[in-house]
C-alpha cells in the first residue's frame, strides 16, 4: 500500500511520537531502556536514541535497507518492519547581506558611504524522515565486532579497561579507604578522583566511570558550559552522572544489574521538555565521548600489546636422544612453539646436523641453556622436545594440555572405561561424558558380541560413531601410567566385559575413593580405611558412594557438617551386633534377605547364651532356628540374627546405660555408693539464680538473700555436673581434699568434664566413709552447709532446731539462732550456769552441741599462775570421760523457765531490801549533775512527762497506771552530747505491753526546750522495777565515764599529731608513716591472679583504674579485680597486706575493715573514694559502719577520734532508753511472726538481771573443724 503523506507528515509524526516517549520515558524501566538503546548508538542524537528505544528498544546495529546491502553484504529479510528515526535533509537558498571586509571585519561603506551587497548561499537546517532496520532483521555476511563480554573474561581485559578509563579522564584517579559507605567521589578543589580500594573489579569501573562523569560535567573550573551546570541542582547531576555510567557500563558489558532509576520520575516532575532534553542530551554527548575514548585507549593498549608480544616470543627446547646420555637445552628467542614445531618439522637432513643453527637460519636468536656436561642451569617448562634417535617432535604445552584434560576431576555421570590387551601390556582409560551409564554398557555388550571380521577392533571409532564424548584420562604409553582402578567397565579383548558392580564391596568402595580422588588427592588413610569398612560392613555401595562424598567435600571446600557424617557412619559400623564380620560377606555367601544380620560363630554362642534368637545362616539363602548351642558348635557356615530382635536388644541396652548414667542415679551413687566419692553441683542455667552466681556466703547474707543458715541455697537450684572417685584426690584431711579438688577443677580439668571451672557459688558434695557433706566454694576456702546436704538426702524434715542433753551433774539446751546456736547450761536444780551463741551456723545442731560439750569438760588455764585448773562451778562433775544423752527439750526448757521466774523474783526482793532508798539516791545524783534546759530542772522534767504519758494513757483507754517516773541516761550524770535525746524511764503496772506503749508514746514525740524526749516504759514482769533496773543503769553510766576520760585522752593525743591507739594497744610499736609504701594492683582473675594479666607495683589508683578498664572483657580467665598492697621497709614481700577491693560488681569495703591497718591509711581511703566515683554502678559491701564511707571521702584523721566519741555517747542512750529488746519493736515482731519456732534464750532473759552471776557472754569457743580455710593465692 502506497504511502500518501507528505515528508513533512512523517516529520510532524516522528516529532509527535518524540513528545510522547519523553512523556512516557521517566520511569524506571523505561528509562532504563533507553540508556541500554544509547550505550549502543552513542553517536546518534537524544531524538534518534529515543525513537530506536521505542520502537525497537534491543536493536544493536541499525542502517539502511541499501547500505546493509552495500556496507555490509547482508539482505534485510522480507517482511521486517522498519524502524523510523529523522536523518538530517538541510537545503540552501541564496540571500543579499552587507559585504564584510575579510581583514577588519567591518562593513565595505561604498562612494556614497552606503554598505556595498552581495550574494551569498546559506544552508537551512531540516530534517526527513528515514527508514532503518537492526542487524536482527538482517541475514548474510558475519559482522566481525569486538564482544565486551569477552572484554572483561579475565582480569587482563578489566585491567585494560580500568587502564582505559584513567586516561580518558579529565583528572587523577587514586584508590584510597575512604570512610563511610561512600564508594568515591570526585573533588573539585582538589581536582582529584577517590575511589574506594579492594572492592570488586566490576564495582571499581563503576564507581570511576561514575566519578570521572562527574569530573567532566560538573567542575566548576571549566569555562565552558560553567553558567549551564552551576545553576543545576545536586539531584540532576546525580541523574546526569548515574546515567552516564550506566550507559557506559552496559556498552562494555560490565554488570549493570545493581542499577535502579527508581528515583527519575520524582526527578522529571516539575521540569519542563527543554530542561529534561538538555539534560538527555548532556547524557547523550558525555557517554559518547567516554565510549569513543574508552575504545580509543583499548584499541591502543591492543596494538602495544601484539608488538610486545611479537617482540618477546621465545621458546624452550630439548634435543635428546633416547635414554638422554646428550641432550641439548636451548632457549630460542624470536619463534613461539606453534612457529617452532613449524621450522622443526620442515627440516631437511642436513638441516639436522646443527638444528641451533638451522633455526637461526630462520630468523631465531638461540642460546644454549645446558646440556649433559652441565651440571646445573635451573628449571624450565618444556616448549619443544625433539628426538634426535626416533626423529620424534613433541609439543609439550599440547601435551600438557591433554595431561590436564585427563586430570580434570570426574562428574557423578561420568562413566570409566579400562580397554586393555592381553595381559594387560597395552591399556587405556577413558572417559565418557554424555552417556548414561546404562547406555554404556550396553554399548560394551553389543561391541563385544560384533564378529571379529565384522570391525577392525577400533573401539574409539565404535564409540564416537555412536555419539559417545570421550576424554583419555591414561594409556600405557606414558600417560598417567600409574593411574589407580576406577573403572565403571573394563573390556578386556581376551577375559571379556566386567561391571564394576560385581566386584566385592571392598572392591567398588576403592574404585570409588580412587574415582573421587583422580587430579586431586583428598581422603586420609582413616577415612579410607572408615570407606572401605563400611562397604564392608553395611553392603550398602549408593550409602558408601554418599560417605565418601560427604568426607571429600569437606576436605576440598571446608564441609562443615562432614565430622557428624563420620561420627555418624562409625556408628552404623558400632551398631551391628558382630564388628568381625560384614552384611557384603554374608551376601557373597550366598545369604541376602536384607532383615538379616550376619554374625561370626564366637558371636552366634554369646547371643544365644544371652536368650536372643540367633539362626543358622545357609548358602541357598535359607536359615534355621538355633534351640540349642551344640548346633553352633557343629555348624561351619555363618549366623545371623533379625535387625528386630537385634534393635530391640539395643534400645533395652541403652536404657539400661541411660539409667546408670542418669542424674538421679549419678547421684544415688554419689549419696549411698560403696566406695568414697565427690560430686560437683553448679547452679543451673535460670536468669533467676544470678544473684547466687559466683557469689559468696558472705556476700548472700550481707545482701539478705539468705539468713546465716544458708535456707536459701537449695538443692533444686543446682545440678550435678560431674561425679569422680576421691581416691583421686591426695588429701589427709578433709580440707585438704576440698583444697586439691579446688586445684584439680581450675588448673588440671578432667577431660570428661565439660562444666566451668570449680568457682564461688559452687558446692562440692564428698561422700566419706559412708558419711555425706555439702560444701560451698567461697572466695575464703569453703563452708559446709548442713541444710542443703539434709535435703539432698531427703531428710529435711529431720532437720533439728532444738536439742537438750544432760550429762552428770549438768544439763545444757541449745537452738538454731541467727548466728548459729545459742546454748544454756544448768546445774541439776536448773540454775544458769553459763551461755553463749555458738557462731557457727555451717553445721549441725547436734555437731555443734559437741563442740560445746568438748569445751566444757576442758580444764582452764590461768594467766595469772599460767596453769590448768577445773571450774568446780561450771564443770561440777563433767569429765572427760562423762556420757552425754538426750532429754526432752520441752520439760528441760519449762523446768529452767520456773526456776529462772523464782530466781529473779527472789533477786528483785533482795534488791530491793539492799537498795531501799535506790530511786532517791540516783535522783539525788541526777540533781546534781543535771544540766537544766531553760530553767527547768530534772523534777519540773519528770512531772511534765508523768502528765504526757497520763494523757496517752486517757486518751487510748490503756490498761496502765504510772508508778513513777526518772530522768535517765546521758544527761543524768551531764555526759550528754550537743545531740543528745533527753532520756526518760517510766515505770507501769497493768496489761499492756511494754512495746505496744514505747510504740503508742513515739508515734508523736515530745519536745523540751528543742529537745527530743525518748521514753523508755519499763514493768515488773518483763524489764523490772526501777529498784533493779536502775542499779544496772548506774554501773553502765560509770563504765561509759571511765571510755569518755579514754576518749579524751585520744583526742588531745590526736591534736598533738601522737599515735592515737587504743590503750589496750598502747604498748604495740608504732609504724612510723613514712616506713609504709602503698601500691596498687589490677588482676585479669581477681580470683586466682596467675590466670590471664597481673600488674603490681602500681604507684596510683588513676593508673591502676586505666589498666583495668583496658582488660580485653572477651576473655574468660576470671572476674577482674583492682587491689592494694600494703609493704613495710625492713619486712620480706611475703608479710605485705594485700586485698583486692574492687572485684566484679562490688566495692568491698567490709574486707578492708578485717585489715585495719590497711583500711585506716590515708591512701587506701582516698582510693576507695576514687574507686566509687569511678564506678557508680558497683555495690560497695560495708556492714560494719555506713559512717566509714562518708570518712573516706574527705579524710581527717582527728574528726574520726571525735566522730567516735560522740557515736559511744549516742549507744550510751539508745542502749540505757530503748534496750535490746525494744530498739527495734515492729522488726522484733515482724522476725517473731516470720519464725516462730524462734525461742529467746535463757542467757537472753536473764542477762540484764543476774551480771553478777554470769560468767561471761563472749566465751572463747575452739572453732575444730570448722572449715575456714586461708584466702587462696595461687
Amino acid at each position: 500500500m502506497a504511502d500518501n503523506q507528505t515528508e513533512k507528515q512523517k516529520v510532524q509524526e516522528l516529532s509527535d511520537k518524540l513528545e510522547r516517549g519523553l512523556t512516557e520515558l521517566f520511569n524506571s524501566e523505561s528509562y532504563k531502556n533507553y540508556l541500554s538503546t544509547m550505550s549502543k548508538f552513542h553517536n546518534y542524537s537524544f531524538n534518534n536514541t529515543l525513537l530506536i528505544a521505542m520502537q525497537k528498544p534491543e536493536a544493536s546495529l541499525v542502517a539502511g535497507y541499501k547500505a546493509w546491502q552495500k556496507n555490509f553484504e547482508r539482505h534485510v529479510n522480507k517482511g521486517e518492519k522498519a524502524i523510523r528515526i529523522l536523518a538530517p535533509a538541510p537545503y540552501k537558498i541564496k540571500e543579499e547581506r552587507d559585504k564584510i571586509d575579510p581583514v577588519t571585519q567591518e562593513i565595505i561603506l561604498d562612494r556614497d558611504g552606503n554598505p556595498q551587497k552581495e550574494e551569498v548561499e546559506i544552508t537551512i537546517p531540516a530534517f526527513r524522515a528515514v527508514s532503518v532496520f537492526d542487524v536482527s532483521q538482517t541475514d548474510g555476511k558475519p559482522i566481525p565486532q569486538l564482544e565486551a563480554k569477552e572484554l572483561l573474561s579475565d582480569v587482563e581485559g578489566y585491567q585494560d579497561m580500568i587502564h582505559a578509563v584513567e586516561a580518558v579522564s579529565p583528572v587523577p584517579i587514586e584508590m584510597e579507604e575512604i570512610a563511610g559507605e561512600s564508594k568515591g567521589y570526585f573533588d573539585r578543589e582538589a581536582r582529584r578522583i577517590a575511589v574506594q580500594e579492594n572492592m570488586s573489579e566490576s564495582q571499581t569501573l563503576k564507581t570511576m566511570i561514575h566519578e570521572v562523569a562527574h569530573s567532566k560535567l560538573h567542575n566548576h573550573n571549566k569555562e565552558v558550559e560553567q553558567y549551564e551546570q552551576a545553576r543545576k541542582d545536586r539531584n540532576t547531576k546525580e541523574v546526569e552522572a548515574e546515567s552516564i555510567a550506566y550507559t557506559v557500563c552496559q556498552h562494555f558489558g560490565v554488570d549493570t544489574s545493581e542499577y535502579s532509576f527508581g528515583y527519575i520520575a520524582g526527578w522529571s516532575s516539575g521540569k519542563d521538555t527543554k530542561e529534561l532534553k538538555s539534560s538527555m542530551d548532556t547524557i547523550r554527548r558525555t557517554a559518547s565521548e567516554l565510549i569513543t575514548g574508552i575504545e580509543e585507549q583499548l584499541e591502543e593498549i591492543r596494538r602495544e600489546r601484539e608488538v610486545s608480544q611479537e617482540q618477546t616470543k621465545d621458546s624452550i627446547l630439548l634435543i635428546q636422544n633416547d635414554d638422554l646420555s646428550e641432550f641439548s637445552l636451548l632457549d630460542v628467542y624470536g619463534m613461539d612453539r606453534q612457529e617452532l614445531m613449524q621450522a622443526l618439522s620442515e627440516m631437511a637432513e642436513n638441516d639436522k646436523l646443527s638444528i641451533p643453527a638451522y633455526l637461526e637460519s630462520k630468523g631465531a636468536w638461540v642460546t644454549e641453556i645446558g646440556n649433559q656436561d652441565t651440571r646445573e642451569y635451573g628449571e624450565y617448562h618444556l616448549d619443544v622436545r625433539y628426538n634426535t634417535d626416533t626423529e620424534e617432535l613433541f609439543d609439550m604445552k599440547e601435551q600438557k594440555a591433554i595431561y590436564d584434560k585427563a586430570m580434570e576431576p570426574i562428574n557423578d555421570n561420568d562413566v570409566i572405561v579400562k580397554f586393555a590387551s592381553a595381559f594387560e601390556s597395552e591399556w587405556e582409560v577413558l572417559k565418557i561424558t554424555n552417556l548414561l551409564r546404562e547406555d554404556v554398557g550396553n554399548l560394551l555388550k553389543d561391541m563385544a558380541a560384533l564378529d571379529e571380521n565384522a570391525w577392525d577392533g577400533d573401539y574409539l571409532a565404535y564409540l564416537t560413531g555412536h555419539g559417545a564424548e570421550i576424554t583419555l584420562l591414561a594409556s600405557s604409553t606414558g600417560l598417567n601410567t600409574d593411574i589407580l582402578d576406577l573403572w565403571d567397565f573394563e573390556y578386556d579383548f581376551d577375559a571379556g566385559l566386567t561391571d564394576a558392580v560385581e566386584l566385592s564391596a571392598m572392591q567398588q568402595a576403592e574404585h570409588i575413593i580412587h574415582r573421587l580422588e583422580h587430579g586431586q588427592p583428598a581422603f586420609s588413610d582413616e577415612e579410607r580405611n572408615l570407606i572401605v569398612n563400611y562397604a564392608f560392613k553395611l553392603g550398602d555401595m549408593e550409602k558408601t558412594r554418599e560417605l565418601a562424598e560427604h568426607i571429600y567435600a569437606q576436605e576440598t571446600e571446608g564441609n562443615q557438617d562432614v565430622a557428624l557424617v563420620i561420627i555418624d557412619a562409625q556408628a552404623e559400623i558400632d551398631a551391628l551386633p558382630d564388628t568381625m564380620v560384614g552384611i557384603s560377606e554374608m551376601q557373597e555367601y550366598g545369604y541376602t534377605w536384607n532383615e538379616m544380620l550376619p554374625l561370626t560363630k564366637e558371636r552366634a554362642l554369646e547371643l544365644f547364651d544371652h536368650d536372643l534368637p540367633v539362626y543358622l545362616l545357609h548358602e541357598d539363602g535359607s536359615e534355621s532356628t538355633v534351640n540349642d548351642r551344640k548346633q553352633i558348635t557343629e555348624h561351619e557356615g555363618m549366623f545371623g540374627i533379625e535387625k528386630g530382635d537385634w534393635q530391640n536388644e539395643r534400645k533395652l541396652r541403652l536404657m539400661q546405660e541411660q539409667l546408670e548414667d542418669s542424674d538421679a542415679n549419678r547421684e544415688a551413687q554419689l549419696l549411698y555408693g560403696n566406695t568414697d566419692k565427690y560430686g560437683i553441683y553448679q547452679l543451673k542455667d535460670n536468669p533467676e539464680l544470678d544473684k547466687f552466681r559466683f557469689e559468696g556466703t558472705e556476700s548472700l547474707k550481707r545482701r539478705g538473700i539468705t539468713k546465716d543458715n544458708f535456707d536459701a541455697v537449695l538443692p533444686e537450684n543446682y545440678k550435678l555436673v560431674y561425679l569422680g572417685e576421691l581416691s583421686e584426690m591426695q588429701g589427709q584431711t578433709q580440707s585438704e581434699t576440698l583444697e586439691a579438688i579446688y586445684t584439680k577443677f581450675n588448673i588440671d580439668h578432667p577431660t570428661d568434664y565439660k562444666a566451668h571451672s570449680l568457682s564461688v557459688s559452687d558446692i562440692v558434695v564428698l561422700h566419706e566413709n559412708g558419711e555425706n557433706s555439702a560444701h560451698f566454694v567461697d572466695p575464703f576456702g569453703f563452708t559446709e552447709l548442713p541444710k542443703f546436704m539434709l535435703t539432698l538426702e531427703g531428710k529435711e524434715n529431720e532437720i533439728e532446731t532444738e536439742l537438750a542433753v544432760h550429762i552428770a551433774d549438768r544439763y545444757i539446751l541449745m537452738h538454731e539462732c541467727e548466728e548459729g546456736y545459742d546454748y544454756s547450761i544448768l546445774d541439776e536444780q536448773y540454775h544458769l550456769l553459763d551461755g553463749g551463741v555458738y557462731d557457727n551456723p555451717d553445721i549441725t545442731i547436734r555437731r555443734a552441741m559437741d563442740m560445746v560439750i568438748a569445751d566444757l569438760k576442758e580444764p582452764r588455764f590461768s594467766a595469772v599462775t599460767e596453769q590448768y585448773y577445773r571450774d568446780e562451778h561450771l564443770q561440777g562433775e563433767v569429765y572427760a570421760g562423762s556420757e552425754a544423752e538426750i532429754v526432752n527439750f520441752e520439760e528441760l526448757s519449762e523446768k529452767a523457765e520456773e526456776v529462772e521466774q523464782a530466781d529473779l523474783a527472789a533477786q528483785q526482793a533482795e534488791i530491793i531490801e539492799n537498795n531501799a532508798n535506790v530511786v532517791a539516791d540516783f535522783r539525788a545524783k541526777t540533781e546534781e549533775l543535771f544540766h537544766s534546759l531553760d530553767g527547768q530542772s530534772a523534777e519540773d522534767i519528770e512531772k511534765t512527762v508523768y502528765a504526757y504519758v497520763q494523757s496517752q494513757i486517757d486518751e487510748y483507754g490503756l490498761d496502765a497506771k504510772i508508778v513513777d517516773v526518772v530522768v535517765a541516761g546521758s544527761r543524768c550524770r551531764g555526759m550528754e552530747q550537743e545531740n543528745s535525746d533527753l532520756d526518760v524511764v517510766v515505770e507501769y503496772t497493768g496489761s499492756t505491753r511494754e512495746d505496744d506503749l514505747f510504740n503508742m508514746l513515739h508515734e508523736d514525740s515530745i519536745y523540751i526546750a528543742g529537745i527530743r524526749v525518748d521514753i523508755n516504759p519499763i514493768t515488773e514482769g518483763r524489764t523490772g522495777t526501777l529498784e533493779t533496773y536502775l542499779p544496772e543503769v548506774e554501773t553502765y553510766l560509770q563504765e561509759k565515764a571511765q571510755q569518755e576520760q579514754v576518749n579524751t585522752q585520744l583526742v588531745t593525743q590526736g591534736r598533738e599529731q601522737e599515735p592515737a591507739e587504743q590503750t589496750e594497744l598502747a604498748n604495740e610499736p608504732v609504724i612510723e608513716p613514712e616506713t609504709v609504701n602503698v601500691t596498687f594492683t589490677v588482676a585479669e582473675c581477681g580470683e586466682f591472679h596467675n590466670l590471664g594479666e597481673y600488674h603490681e607495683g602500681i604507684e596510683t589508683i588513676e593508673e591502676a583504674i586505666q589498666i583495668y578498664q583496658a582488660i580485653d572483657p572477651s576473655r574468660m580467665n576470671g572476674i577482674p579485680s583492682i587491689g592494694v598492697n600494703m609493704h613495710i621497709e625492713g619486712t620480706e614481700e611475703w608479710e605485705d597486706e594485700q586485698a583486692d577491693v574492687l572485684t566484679g560488681k562490688y566495692i568491698d569495703v567490709d574486707y578492708l575493715n578485717y585489715l585495719p591497718e590497711v583500711r585506716d591509711n590515708p591512701k587506701v581511703q582516698e582510693a576507695v573514694a576514687k574507686l566509687i566515683t569511678a564506678f557508680p554502678d558497683r555495690e560497695v559491701n560495708d556492714r560494719e559502719s555506713k559512717e566509714y564511707l562518708a570518712k573516706i571521702v574527705e579524710y581527717k584523721p582527728l574528726a574520726k577520734i571525735e566522730e567516735l566519741e560522740e557515736q559511744n555517747y549516742n549507744m550510751i542512750d539508745n542502749v540505757l532508753n530503748n534496750g535490746v529488746e525494744k530498739f527495734n519493736r515492729e522488726e522484733e515482731k515482724r522476725e517473731q511472726q516470720e519464725k516462730p519456732q524462734a525461742r529467746s534464750s535463757l542467757k537472753e532473759r536473764l542477762a540484764a538481771k543476774q551480771k553478777e552471776a554470769a560468767h561471761g557472754n563472749n566465751k572463747d569457743m575452739k572453732e575444730q573443724e570448722k572449715s575456714k580455710n586461708s584466702h587462696r593465692e595461687m
